[in-house]
């Protein structure tokens, strides 16, 4: 009889400890998400993307080429070639927002020393990332900054690569206003690459219909409106768009009117 209430008590002392250790993931996960928000990630940022773009460990397993050319379907060399065609030797450039794979890289190069690369992100770990692929670079500077906010440097070139599909509408707006004011104040060029209104008969569409429910839920909006739409500024600009893989794509440039 005491060793059955042995065994009784010990089974209530365990279910009273379930509560307690369930609370304590709890907390932990509160504490994760705290400190993300203490380096003014924004929160959308944290509920829709964390597994993508937060998250240090998959940050490190998802920034490859081969990832970057597998969620292109192939086309990420032909962006990628399309994107550096805006810049040339001795340019000021500014990348809104760090890119997985070499991009950023290829970037510094092609300034080369006499120009400048400046990278800003609002991930801490995205810019460790792009540390380790610039360490050879004497003409890169990086800092936490949000691509809504204004910058403080004058630049040749703004580039903006596969963002505006991750954020949400009034974001886009913000961003795409900011990166207007350098063509006013520097009379720069700003370099839009993102998704675009795939041709009926693209055979991705039907894929990237159900990555956008799924997983991009920012991105569907890219199909409806152009880019110029997101601004009341449009009309005093100079928009020149090229489409690639049926449509799916699309490269935005942007400048001063003659």
């Amino acid at each position: 009889m005491n060793k059955d209430n042995s065994n009784v008590e010990k089974s209530s002392e365990n279910k009273d400890k379930l509560p307690d250790e369930n609370l304590s993931l709890m907390t932990l996960e509160d504490e994760m998400l705290e400190n993300l928000k203490q380096h003014n990630i924004p929160d959308y940022l944290i509920s829709v993307y964390n597994w993508a773009y937060v998250n240090p460990k998959n940050i490190d397993r998802l920034d490859n080429s081969f990832i970057y050319h597998f969620i292109l379907f192939g086309q990420g060399w032909r962006l990628m070639k399309a994107y550096l065609q805006e810049i040339k030797e001795g340019d000021r450039v500014l990348q809104v927002a760090h890119v997985y794979g070499n991009l950023v890289k290829k970037m510094a190069e092609k300034v080369g020393s006499k120009g400048t690369l400046d990278i800003i992100d609002v991930v801490p770990h995205q810019l460790e990332r792009a540390a380790k692929k610039l360490v050879d670079f004497k003409n890169v500077d990086m800092w936490l900054q949000d691509a809504s906010q204004p910058y403080h440097r004058q630049y040749d070139v703004v580039g903006v690569y596969f963002l505006l599909h991750e954020v949400p509408d009034p974001i886009k707006r913000k961003i795409i206003d900011n990166a207007l004011k350098q063509i006013d104040e520097n009379n720069a060029k700003v370099v839009f690459i993102d998704y675009h209104y795939p041709s009926p008969y693209n055979p991705v569409r039907n894929i990237l219909k159900l990555v956008n429910i799924f997983l991009e839920p920012y991105a569907n909006i890219m199909w409806d409106k152009e880019i110029y739409e997101f601004t009341n500024q449009a009309h005093k600009y100079h928009w020149e768009k090229t489409t690639f893989f049926g449509g799916v794509y699309q490269k935005v440039v942007v400048t001063r009117k003659p």
